[in-house]
């Protein structure tokens, strides 16, 4: 089975180009969901004192920051590995400290730029080469995502199921992990069986459109490079695991070193459910959504509201600090001219 990528089409074919998103409206998308996260985190923190919040901070442990801090890093390093497995599967070239240079800084990206999916437009830009065309490198961005959240599942369902009336009893729980049953069932047969894309695509009449179909057709050979290397997808699947318990892990850790004795049963189910919730493209990644649900969770569980915001404002604080160290590594890259230079993509107001 040939599982190589397609090259990219030659420069003397001009296929119709997507009428790209006006600047006007990307400007205003952007500014309605900086309104969302400014208005939530206003009516949140008014409705507790600063200095309960603060007291968290200033009576914290600051050798548990540490170990979170240790615990980012490891994350770091097991989520470039997975991207990296997941290139060679498609007959990538990057190192690994390449990869990893390029992960901070979209992980930078991720953090700063005014979309939930800023830091994976920049990742699909620097490892387009790598993977062979821009669409290949998409479908590595998607597939990194999907088996995370999938991960993710598995982390949260036996939490559920296992974790008592208490844990069980979490908004939306359990209309969440139905709703992700059903979702991974129909992803899963559809990788299994990749005629039934095709059939739709064909009766769609998706070759009317070359630029289009050209880009079906290497995501449907990137992905049959990866039904050919069922090996690659479930050791990303095995990392994915690894790296969704060591995210329920530092946001635990953050918690005992705020001094909230929060359970890590718990944490097991409210993490997932607030990081797939918080996905949800309404806010300005994740600003005041993030700390409303854990004010909801806290709430359920017998925790203050004061809690509730020190661990979620502290907990993405951190992450966010801690990704400034893509911004040294980008801004090393644009001081060595001979180093390949790529620069932030604008948000697509995802």
């Amino acid at each position: 089975m040939n599982t190589s990528i397609p090259p990219a089409a030659s420069r003397d074919r001009v296929y119709p180009a997507r009428p790209p998103r006006g600047p006007l409206n990307r400007t205003l998308l952007f500014l309605v969901k900086a309104a969302i996260s400014a208005g939530l985190l206003a009516y949140l923190l008014a409705s507790v004192e600063m200095a309960d919040i603060l007291r968290h901070f200033r009576e914290g442990d600051r050798r548990l920051f540490g170990i979170a801090v240790v615990i980012y890093a490891v994350v770091v390093v097991l989520s470039t590995l997975r991207w990296k497995v997941l290139l060679d599967a498609l007959g990538g070239n990057s190192s690994f400290s390449d990869l990893t240079r390029s992960y901070l800084i979209s992980a930078f990206f991720a953090n700063f730029l005014p979309s939930n999916v800023g830091g994976d437009v920049v990742r699909v830009r620097e490892a387009a080469r790598a993977a062979g065309s821009h669409a290949a490198s998409l479908t590595v961005a998607a597939m990194d995502r999907v088996v995370g959240f999938i991960a993710l599942y598995f982390i949260a369902a036996p939490a559920y199921l296992w974790g008592g009336d208490l844990v069980r009893g979490l908004s939306g729980a359990r209309v969440i992990l139905a709703g992700l049953t059903l979702l991974f069932l129909a992803m899963g047969l559809i990788f299994a069986r990749p005629g039934l894309v095709s059939s739709a695509a064909e009766r769609a009449g998706l070759d009317r459109f070359p630029w289009a179909h050209e880009k079906f057709t290497t995501v449907r050979t990137a992905m049959g490079a990866f039904r050919a290397n069922k090996g690659a997808v479930l050791y990303s699947f095995l990392l994915s695991l690894v790296l969704q318990f060591l995210g329920v892990s530092y946001f635990f850790m953050v918690a005992r070193a705020l001094g909230i004795p929060l359970d890590f049963a718990t944490s097991l189910l409210m993490v997932p459910l607030c990081t797939l919730i918080q996905a949800i493209p309404i806010s300005f990644n994740g600003w005041g959504l993030r700390e409303g649900l854990y004010v909801v969770y806290f709430r359920q569980v017998g925790l203050p509201r004061e809690s509730a915001l020190a661990f979620s404002i502290v907990a993405a604080a951190l992450v966010v600090l801690l990704s400034l160290s893509g911004l040294v590594v980008w801004l090393g890259r644009r001081s060595h001219p001979h180093e390949r230079q790529t620069p932030p993509a604008p948000a697509q107001g995802t």
